[in-house]
């Protein structure tokens, strides 16, 4: 029977190579005990957001992860060693193939040291705009904005991202300096409008709009300028004009609006707009 074995499976006599596996296996099994047990306590915390548990279980999942990879390289050193000084060219060829893999968990390490983005942040790469609902090594999940616009037939889709984009493309994350961030509604009137009334109405919206949630606005607004040493931000609304089309007036209204509300604003000043300044046509 030693002699089968011998001569069919030798690692199975080799000492060595029992003991780690054996480390691997207890390794494997504690880390997973330990993942469920916190796990299931974060689950059961009824003080947290589901924003926060989410963010807390993904943060879960890649320290497990973590470190099982680095236990399995300390475990099996010696033997990864000397497969890798065999097989060298090996190696390089497989550099080459999983290029794009490489840089992938590149643009992790970046994005971790960094703090370019979190889970729960509202960012936009490469045009693509929507919420971090997931991260790991090679890619990141976003939810697409719920923004409609008018060349788009459908919004609210899930979105996966190569982490490698990071090192090619700005990342703009809009809850980087808090909650709140700097809306902007375009509305274009004839020139022969009354731009003054449409200015006066824009900036009547924007006041009554933000009265809404202005105690929330001065906490963010002292946070902000409290932890990043920067200038007030907007508190007040306030309309541009731009003059650059012959047969319209551009007013642009900026006001301070709550992330997940934007579009909902953006649509009472169109209406309220709209119910109170007369439409002409252009001269």
């Amino acid at each position: 029977m030693n002699q089968f074995i011998a001569h069919s499976l030798p690692f199975l006599l080799d000492r060595s190579t029992l003991r780690d596996a054996l480390f691997t296996l207890f390794l494997l099994i504690g880390i997973i005990s330990i993942r469920a047990a916190i796990r299931s306590s974060i689950l059961h915390r009824s003080d947290l957001s589901v924003e926060i548990k989410r963010r807390w279980l993904v943060t879960l999942r890649n320290i497990a992860l973590g470190f099982f990879v680095l236990g399995i390289i300390l475990i099996w050193g010696n033997e990864i060693q000397a497969f890798a000084v065999s097989l060298i060219a090996v190696a390089a060829a497989l550099v080459l193939a999983t290029k794009e893999v490489i840089l992938c968990m590149l643009g992790s390490i970046y994005r971790t040291s960094s703090h370019v983005y979190e889970v729960g942040d509202r960012i936009e790469i490469a045009g693509i705009k929507g919420q971090v609902l997931d991260i790991n090594l090679i890619s990141t999940t976003l939810v697409e904005s719920s923004r409609a616009e008018h060349h788009k037939g459908t919004v609210g889709r899930g979105i996966k991202i190569p982490n490698s984009m990071l090192f090619g493309n700005p990342v703009y994350n809009e809850t980087m300096m808090g909650n709140f961030a700097i809306q902007t509604i375009h509305i274009n009137v004839a020139r022969n409008a009354d731009w003054e009334l449409a200015e006066t109405v824009l900036l009547n919206c924007g006041r009554e709009i933000i009265s809404e949630y202005m105690d929330q606005l001065a906490q963010h607004t002292k946070e902000i300028s409290s932890d990043y040493v920067m200038d007030t931000p907007l508190q007040e609304p306030r309309v541009r004009l731009i003059l650059d089309e012959i047969e319209f007036i551009g007013l642009q209204l900026q006001l301070p609006a709550p992330l997940g509300l934007r579009s909902q604003i953006e649509q009472r000043v169109l209406r309220d707009f709209l119910r109170k300044v007369p439409i002409h046509p252009a001269a």
